[in-house]
C-alpha cells in the first residue's frame, strides 16, 4: 500500500500528535534499545550489521524529526502572531539543518552517499525554479531536496502525499514553509492541480519547486498495473507508449502544467537519478544494507523559461519527450552502479 492511499490524520489527531510526538519518542527509545543491544550481538553473524544500522538509523531519525518540531515550537512562542520579520528565514533554517542531520546520519549509518553525474545549472539567479524529479526508490525525495538545498542555496517547496501529516515535525514545518500535501483522493469540488498553481504562485526569487509527475514511487509492478489499467479502459496508445518507458512511469502533465503556467518565468529543471531506485520492497531495501558503493547518482537537465512550451498540448508532449531521456539516461546509467563501482572522473560526492 503505498502512501497515496494513507488517509491524513483528523485535525484533532494531528493536534494530540503534535503535542505527544516528544514522549512518543522517548517512549520508542526505550523500546528500541533491546532491539539495538541484539543488533550488536548480531554482528557477530551478520557482518552486514543491518539490524544495528537499521535500528540506530530509525532512533536518530526520529530524534532530528522531534528536534525539527520542537524548534517550531520554539520559534512560535517568539511570534505566535507570525509577524516576525525572520518567520521564513527560521523556518528554512531549522529545515536545512534537519536535511544535512537526516542525510548525514544516512551516510553514516547505511552508506548513502549523493554523487553528481556533472554539474547543476540552477537558472537565473532571482528567479525561482520548477524541478520535474523522477520518482524511484526509499527517500529519493529527502535526497533531492537535501540536494537542492545545500548546492543551489534553494529552499525545496515540495509536494508530498498528504499521508506525511502523520509525521508532526513535517506537517508543522512544511506547511509553515507552504509546500503542498497532495490528497489520495480529490475531494467533492476540489481541484488538486489549482492547488500547485496557488502554491507556485507564492514562491519566492530564492525558492525551488519540487514535483514528481509520475505521481508516485516507480516500480515494476506499479508499471505494470498501469499499462494493464491503460489497456483494460482501451487507451491502446498510452499504454504502448507506458511500455516504451522501463524505468520510469508516463508523467502526468497536469500538476507540472499548473505551476508553469502559474510561474511562467520560471526555469526548468528535470532530475534523474538511479542507485536507489530497484529496491521497491522492504525486504530488497534490507538486503542491500549498508548502500556503501551504491551511490545515489543524480543527473539534471535545465531549460531556459523561453524554451519549455507556453501552451498546455504543447508542455505536455514536451515533458512526455524529456521522460522518455530520462528513462534512456536510466538504463544507460543503472546497470554499472552496483556494489564496488567508483563514480567516473565527472561524478563527485556532496557532502
Amino acid at each position: 500500500m503505498g502512501a497515496r492511499s494513507i488517509p491524513p490524520p483528523p485535525l484533532a489527531v494531528r493536534r494530540v500528535l503534535h503535542v505527544a510526538w516528544p514522549l512518543v519518542g522517548v517512549v520508542v527509545t526505550g523500546l528500541m534499545v533491546p532491539v539495538i543491544v541484539a543488533g550488536a550481538f548480531m554482528v557477530a553473524v551478520d557482518r552486514r550489521a543491518r539490524l544495528l544500522r537499521a535500528s540506530c538509523l530509525a532512533v536518530v531519525l526520529m530524534w532530528v524529526d522531534i528536534r525539527m518540531l520542537l524548534g517550531c515550537w520554539a520559534l512560535w512562542a517568539r511570534s505566535p502572531d507570525h509577524a516576525s520579520p525572520t518567520w521564513r528565514e527560521d523556518h528554512e533554517r531549522l529545515f536545512t539543518q534537519a536535511l544535512d542531520s537526516l542525510m548525514y546520519y544516512a551516510r553514516r549509518w547505511v552508506g548513502l552517499e549523493v554523487v553528481l553525474a556533472d554539474r547543476m545549472h540552477f537558472g537565473v539567479d532571482g528567479q525561482p525554479l520548477l524541478a520535474l524529479a523522477r520518482h524511484a526508490g526509499p527517500a529519493d525525495s529527502l535526497a533531492i531536496a537535501w540536494l537542492l538545498s545545500r548546492t543551489a542555496g534553494r529552499l525545496p517547496r515540495i509536494v508530498l502525499a498528504e499521508a506525511l501529516r502523520w509525521d508532526p515535525g513535517i506537517d508543522t514545518i512544511l506547511s509553515r514553509l507552504q509546500s503542498f500535501f497532495m490528497p489520495g483522493r480529490a475531494r467533492p469540488g476540489e481541484d488538486r492541480a489549482a492547488g500547485l498553481g496557488e502554491m507556485a504562485a507564492t514562491m519566492h526569487p530564492d525558492d525551488v519547486f519540487v514535483i514528481f509527475p509520475e505521481g508516485q514511487n516507480w516500480t515494476p509492478l506499479r508499471r505494470a498495473g498501469m499499462i494493464r489499467r491503460m489497456r483494460e479502459r482501451g487507451e491502446h496508445a498510452r499504454a504502448s507508449r507506458a511500455e516504451e518507458l522501463r524505468h520510469v512511469l508516463p508523467p502526468r502533465a497536469r500538476g507540472a502544467w499548473a505551476a508553469r503556467s502559474a510561474r511562467p518565468e520560471a526555469d526548468v529543471m528535470v532530475l534523474a537519478h538511479v542507485g536507489l531506485a530497484r529496491l521497491s520492497s522492504a525486504r530488497m531495501i534490507w538486503e542491500a544494507l549498508p548502500f556503501t558503493g551504491r551511490p545515489f547518482l543524480v543527473k539534471t537537465w535545465t531549460y531556459a523559461a523561453d524554451t519549455v512550451p507556453s501552451e498546455p498540448g504543447a508542455f505536455e508532449e514536451w515533458l512526455n519527450d524529456r521522460w522518455t531521456e530520462v528513462d534512456a539516461w536510466v538504463e544507460e546509467h543503472a546497470h554499472p552502479y552496483l556494489p564496488g563501482h567508483e563514480p567516473g572522473e565527472d561524478g563527485r560526492v556532496v557532502r
